[in-house]
């Protein structure tokens, strides 16, 4: 499964997401002090989008996919995690649908659509 997430008004990104698997988003902080970069493969980096200004964690949120749906879980983040205006109770997953607005903090990122592969 794959996820079309609008980060800015040019910028979408794709998140490819496996059964039982989870996704992370946070910030990174740019590079480590061997200048390499700290965010993974594994992670939507808010960094580059004003991630902290915006009150992005580190580890902010979490997006999975389990028996054919995508959810979204917020992990205990400092500024919260919101689906269309809810605030997520912490480590309890919320399933996504197409057009949803999250917000990771104030970072604001709207989900386009879902990919599913063709067999």
């Amino acid at each position: 499964m794959r996820v079309e997430l609008q980060l800015a008004p040019e910028v979408t990104r794709t998140l490819r997401l496996s059964q039982n698997n989870r996704f992370l988003v946070g910030r990174s902080d740019g590079q480590d002090e061997d200048g390499e970069e700290t965010g993974t493969d594994l992670m939507l980096d808010l960094g580059p989008y004003n991630g902290a200004d915006s009150g992005v964690s580190r580890i902010h949120a979490a997006f999975s996919y389990r028996e054919g749906i995508v959810y979204l879980e917020d992990l205990n983040s400092t500024n919260g995690t919101r689906i269309n205006g809810l605030r997520l109770n912490p480590n309890q997953l919320y399933r996504l649908r197409e057009g949803d607005d999250l917000e990771f903090g104030s970072a604001r990122v709207i989900l386009n659509r879902f990919i599913v592969p063709t067999v």
